[in-house]
């Protein structure tokens, strides 16, 4: 399997300010002493050369991660990184009358923000299947796009657009994905999503708060995460001080993630979900302090069971 992450910020869009732009070219351009910057070869070299996240940018769209497997995918949840992942399938020779199954953790804003921008969604004959644990899923997309706040309402798109009602806990299977949820702290209920294809298991946990962390509580968490290949995991909060401020917003950190997936035996922890209001900087050094903080579970990184990645707009794991 392939996980291709196309929206990894949190509650809303985050675009780069220009002020931001600035101060990282003007770090870049301040440390290529002896770089020649009139042969691009060597700016590549210098680029791939520098720190996380001098040569990058995490991103600013909301969650949307693909999942696929050969020529078959499946897509979760709709933020506002469905838009570059449509506008993708297009220039990549989208089929009109395909089918698109699209799994949906919630419908809170920031997951379902995307849709009316999806672009396969105007094309006809093609079928998008939706579908989500919370009731009332077709009603809840179509007032996203009622005239009262989007211009085009769901009427309006040529695709078939389906909506199927599944019940928590229950296994499905799309293709050759097997698909099992398990339900999350989080207003208005949210879920997490176990996807496995042969051998190879991916978990989707965002937007989830872990409460009482105590054997009972999460031992059944623990068994949903057990031995997969990559957990995606809610680690909006960098702070004490926001957990604490923000409880009951339904969401976590990377120390729990951490916790969770080394006793869940999982190799890769992707930290994802991330807060609107840290930059760059803020988000590496949230990343730098999860892997010191693995450090004290292990003899070493290296030695560690355990691979933590800072998730970004346009990464892709092969698994």
């Amino acid at each position: 399997m392939k996980v291709t992450f196309w929206g990894t910020r949190g509650s809303l869009p985050t675009p780069m300010t220009a002020e931001e732009f600035r101060v990282k070219v003007k770090r870049l351009l301040v440390k290529a002493k002896g770089v020649d910057l009139s042969d691009e070869s060597a700016v590549d070299e210098y680029l791939n050369s520098r720190p996380l996240p001098d040569a990058m940018t995490f991103g600013g769209n909301t969650p949307c991660i693909e999942i696929s497997k050969n020529d078959s995918m499946l897509i979760f949840d709709c933020g506002s990184g469905l838009f570059p992942l449509g506008r993708q399938m297009i220039k990549a020779g989208f089929t009109p009358g395909s089918r698109i199954d699209i799994v949906q953790t919630h419908t809170h804003w920031d997951h379902m923000i995307g849709f009316p921008f999806f672009a396969p969604a105007y094309t006809k004959h093609t079928e998008i299947h939706i579908h989500g644990i919370h009731p009332d899923l077709r009603e809840r997309f179509e007032q996203q796009m009622d005239i009262v706040h989007f211009p085009i309402t769901m009427d309006d798109m040529a695709a078939d657009i389906v909506f199927h009602q599944h019940e928590g806990g229950e296994e499905f299977r799309i293709g050759p994905f097997t698909v099992l949820s398990r339900g999350l702290h989080h207003p208005g209920g949210s879920y997490s999503y176990r996807v496995t294809a042969g051998d190879s298991a991916v978990v989707y946990a965002t937007d989830g708060e872990y409460k009482e962390p105590n054997d009972e509580n999460f031992k059944p968490i623990i068994e949903f995460f057990k031995g997969a290949d990559v957990l995606v995991f809610d680690a909006m909060y960098t702070t004490l001080e926001k957990v604490i401020e923000r409880e009951n917003y339904g969401h976590s950190t990377p120390i729990i993630g951490i916790g969770l997936a080394l006793n869940a035996g999982v190799k890769k922890l992707v930290l994802f979900h991330h807060d609107p209001e840290c930059n760059d900087v803020q988000i590496a050094q949230s990343f730098f302090k999860a892997q010191e903080y693995l450090k004290t579970r292990s003899s070493s990184i290296s030695d560690s069971p355990l691979e933590i990645i800072a998730s970004y707009d346009g990464l892709q794991l092969e698994i």
